[in-house]
């Protein structure tokens, strides 16, 4: 299952980039944006932070999993029912202050990476949905926020 060198750092490359697009984005928002309900749907932008956060430390489980020969059904059933799992995301860290969950935005990104980098399970099927275009869904979201919210803001994330 072992991937080239190029594959690897092509996955890697289309991560980082699309990672840092959603992070510039949000970086821009205020304190005040960012804990706003029901920008995103009824979420608010640190509910987002937390339901990416969330996918990825699935996706670290289940690459860690894949890694020791493990079943990664139980794993796998959390992710059938989204609506579910999502809900029970953002209860969980509802009353976490947005500095803790924007820490763990963070470091289970970073945590996330440093595992892609060696790991020999590491394909675009397995990461893909979770990362760079699970970033670039949600990337539309806060763009589609700061152009209906604040239209001179958006020029600087270019």
């Amino acid at each position: 299952m072992t991937i080239s060198t190029q594959e690897r750092l092509a996955i890697l490359r289309d991560i980082a980039e699309s990672w840092l697009e959603l992070r510039k984005a949000l970086v821009a928002l205020s304190e005040h944006e960012l804990v706003e309900p029901n920008t995103v749907g009824t979420w608010s932008f640190k509910d987002l932070m937390a339901h990416i956060t969330a996918w990825e430390r699935l996706l670290i489980e289940r690459i860690r999993a894949l890694e020791e020969g493990k079943d990664t059904a139980e794993l796998e059933e959390a992710e059938l029912d989204v609506d579910a799992f999502n809900a029970e995301v953002v209860r969980r860290q509802a009353e976490k202050p947005i500095d803790e969950v924007r820490a763990e935005f963070d470091t289970t990104h970073a945590e996330l990476m440093e595992l892609l980098e060696t790991t020999p399970m590491l394909t675009r099927d397995l990461v893909a949905g979770d990362t760079y275009e699970h970033y670039r869904e949600h990337l539309k979201d806060v763009l589609e926020f700061m152009r209906t919210r604040s239209p001179s803001r958006r020029k600087h994330l270019r």
